[in-house]
């Protein structure tokens, strides 16, 4: 039995997804009822408000048969989303809480059936399910009143709304209902599992797309009581009347305090009366028999009853009479299928309402947009493409259009705001399997009905229309200016490239969305880091290229080595230096850098890794490894016999993890520091004094220089002394290379402005993703060291920045 209307329920199980049969009284809305009102489509409130009308308000439904709202796909995604284990304590109450009621559904079989609005698409479905069962689900249907007859096999497509529709109902009793439970873990294994044993079963179909919302309650209705559903259960016919007659009752004006809210007593039977299988119900209809007895719209025999009740018809008489003004009549015959038009182009529509005479709208058909698109098909590569087919049809119809619905990039809805009430509408929208974009002819309507807008009405705002186009501008401004671009800079580009004028809020919102749709990208581009990194490898066959990957196949550190810069790592000074800086993106992340200097004292970065952690030891030992595994000159030894290290030094700003890194990579390649690193660390000591006498002593030959300097640094501060000869002169000392021969030349480097420079110029790509920051340094390294080829290809001889050194 169910609850007494009005109430909630406060014991036994919560309702599930939403079921507006089991929870407290629904109520509609003037916005809710106006779209009755024309081919417009209905909101899901108003179909759960009608199946809460028609089951739970007069029939005795079964335990075993749950309702579901027709917004419980979006019901579905929400509770998927959820975790125990948030960090947000409310959520994670709230999950436990909904999982300990919600497994009172897996303790025996159950029925859910429901309406489903899902991609802008309604649609039925009827899954059993049962713990005890081995397949879980023993049924699973889908009645699809657009579906054409073109399908080629009654499976459930994976790519279908319904199909993402039965996925999140699997989740949902997966992390709900089953949860604890095998049957859980075999749902999470296997997302598509539902999808085995779904087939589209044969419902009516309808002929056009606004009256989606009425199919899928008129499939429900009749599901729950017990009626198989076919072709011709019930018709376009029965939807249109039921559409028609909801309007009217809806929308009637009952000033008379004695006549009841017609929202608060909308009978069951009246809305059984418009479907043969279900009309031969009991009337119990007061609504009616209160409000019609006072309508002028009533038969012949009602008003004779109004006019003189005692000696008229009983009550009940009375209702059978209105109700039978809106059953539909076996025999009158039903109007030919179409999609979406109506042949006759003089007549918008053609349907009896409840004792009144046919309806007859003139439409004119329009011209300019059938030879435009439909004559014709045109295929279109994106939205942006269609945007200026609209334009250019505006400019020849002088008819004024406005998006009135539009999902993302995949289809959009245009509508006529130059006529009030006017049926036209224009879908474009990809077919199934396919990225281009085409006019649905199916969901068209090439006429236009009703009086011009008048000059003085308000017109719908310009800014829908230039949604979307004005990215152009802000890409246009983002590519020359180095700053964040502002809504000005967009105006005076629109307007300059594009001949637009618009307002300074349409410009923010143009780089807002621009923004999104790269922070989007972004997201899904790490996912391509692999597939971007092995076509440069075919690409570049003598690079070297490592990428590793967590437990859960989440791209963790990325190492590229281009072959040029192998090459080319024999033509400059031999002194490598090493940075790391931090990524600025929101995804974080750090960037190992290797770079070198020219004869020219041009800097070139030879190699470079990102990885997703701070600099540490394990980090550059995995750096120096790839370098010692792909630069074979790092470890060459020296030509010089007296030079008792390598061929390359190494110069660092004595990070510890780097230092020893350096120590078990390159054990006999000769260390140094950077002076500037180390006068900072000396002026915490002693001061700015200090500092500046440390950078002589890393340059100066000089014995008396040197220990002037040291005298210098003892009168300033002890502490400061004592620090840096704490630090190995071979390593920073510009004598220690005149007392020790052995020391491999540094060639004038005492800093690592290498690492900074190099920094500098990748500072832009750091603000990206790991993808745009990968391809930016790539780029700009090839790119630089192609440029410099050029700039000395016809030089010989010793260069012009040497020969004025040597003079000197």
């Amino acid at each position: 039995m169910l609850p007494q209307p009005g109430r909630v329920l406060r014991t036994g199980p919560i309702p599930f997804a939403n079921d507006p049969c089991r929870c407290s009284h629904l109520s509609v809305t003037n916005d809710l009822i106006s779209p009755l009102a024309g081919a417009n489509h209905l909101s899901t409130a108003l179909v759960d408000y009608l199946l809460h009308r028609s089951i739970s308000m007069s029939t005795n439904l079964r335990d075993d048969v749950l309702i579901g709202s027709s917004n419980s796909f979006s019901y579905f995604q929400l509770m998927n989303k959820k975790k125990s284990g948030s960090l947000d304590q409310h959520e994670a109450m709230s999950v436990n809480s909904a999982r300990l009621q919600y497994q009172h559904y897996s303790r025996k079989h159950y029925e859910f059936i429901s309406p489903c609005c899902s991609h802008n698409h309604f649609f039925a479905v009827k899954v059993i399910f049962d713990i005890q069962d081995p397949s879980i689900f023993s049924e699973v249907c889908v009645y699809d009143s657009l579906c054409r007859t073109g399908r080629r096999t009654d499976a459930v497509n994976r790519h279908a709304p319904p199909a993402q529709y039965l996925c999140q109902l699997q989740l949902f009793l997966a992390q709900f209902c089953f949860v604890g439970l095998p049957q859980s873990e075999v749902l999470a294994k296997n997302p598509e599992y539902i999808l085995r044993n779904a087939v589209y079963a044969p419902c009516p179909l309808q002929e056009n797309g606004h009256d989606r919302a009425l199919f899928a309650f008129a499939s429900v209705l009749h599901i729950v009581h017990g009626h198989a559903l076919s072709a011709v259960t019930f018709t376009q016919q029965n939807i249109i009347q039921l559409r028609d007659g909801l309007n009217t009752v809806l929308t009637c004006n009952t000033p008379d305090v004695n006549t009841p809210d017609p929202k608060k007593f909308l009978s069951s039977t009246f809305l059984w009366s418009f479907f043969p299988c279900l009309s031969e119900k009991e009337n119990d209809n007061v609504f009616l028999k209160l409000v019609y007895k006072k309508s002028e719209n009533t038969s012949p025999e009602v008003q004779q009853s109004k006019r003189n009740p005692a000696e008229g018809k009983q009550a009940d008489e009375v209702l059978t009479d209105i109700n039978s003004a809106y059953r539909p009549v076996p025999d009158d015959p039903q109007p030919e299928a179409h999609h979406g038009i109506v042949s006759d182009p003089s007549v918008a529509y053609s349907l009896p309402g409840p004792a009144t005479n046919i309806v007859e709208v003139p439409r004119t058909l329009d011209d300019v947009f059938t030879s435009m698109f439909m004559d014709v098909p045109t295929i279109f590569e994106d939205m942006s493409q269609v945007d200026l087919a609209m334009d250019k049809y505006e400019e020849s119809s002088g008819v004024r259009v406005i998006i009135a619905k539009s999902c993302k990039g995949r289809s959009r809805l245009y509508l006529c705001a130059s006529h009030e009430g006017c049926c036209f509408r224009a879908k474009f929208g990809s077919k199934q399997g396919m990225d281009d974009i085409m006019l649905k002819s199916a969901f068209c309507v090439p006429y236009h009905s009703g009086p011009l807008v008048p000059g003085g009405k308000r017109r719908p705002a310009p800014k829908r229309q230039l949604r979307g186009r004005l990215k152009h501008s802000v890409e246009l401004v983002m590519s020359v200016k180095e700053a964040d671009p502002v809504p000005k800079d967009v105006m005076r580009a629109a307007a300059n490239h594009q001949k637009k004028d618009v307002t300074y809020n349409q410009s923010f919102r143009a780089i807002q969305e621009v923004r999104f749709s790269r922070a989007e990208s972004q997201l899904v581009s790490f996912q391509l880091i692999r597939s971007y990194v092995d076509q440069f490898l075919e690409k570049n066959p003598d690079s070297t290229v490592r990428a590793e990957c967590d437990g859960n196949n989440h791209i963790e550190l990325v190492g590229i080595v281009p072959g040029i810069m192998k090459r080319a790592m024999r033509l400059v000074r031999p002194v490598m230096s090493l940075d790391g800086a931090h990524l600025k993106s929101k995804w974080g992340g750090t960037l190992y850098v290797a770079s070198v200097k020219s004869a020219c004292n041009e800097i070139y970065p030879v190699g470079f890794a990102i990885m997703n952690k701070n600099e540490d030891e394990a980090g550059w030992l995995w750096f120096l490894e790839l370098l010692r595994s792909t630069i074979d000159i790092l470890v060459m030894d020296h030509p010089r016999a007296r030079v008792a290290y390598k061929y390359f030094s190494f110069i660092s700003d004595r990070q510890k993890g780097l230092v020893n890194a350096l120590q078990r990579v390159f054990p006999d390649n000769h260390p140094c520091f950077c002076s500037v690193h180390l006068a900072r660390n000396a002026e915490t000591k002693g001061g700015k004094k200090i500092a500046k006498l440390v950078h002589s002593l890393s340059t100066t030959f000089s014995g008396y220089e040197s220990r002037r300097c040291w005298a210098a640094i003892e009168q300033v501060s002890s502490k400061g002394r004592s620090y840096l000869e704490g630090i190995p002169k071979k390593q920073w000392q510009g004598t220690a290379w005149i007392e020790n021969p052995s020391l491999p030349p540094r060639f004038g480097i005492v800093t690592t402005n290498m690492s900074e420079s190099a920094n500098s110029m990748l500072e832009k790509a750091r603000t990206g993703s790991w993808l745009d920051c990968i391809d930016q340094i790539l780029s700009m390294m090839l790119e630089r060291i192609c440029t410099l080829r050029e700039k000395h290809r016809c030089r010989s001889g010793v260069v012009d920045e040497m020969r004025g050194i040597l003079e000197k």
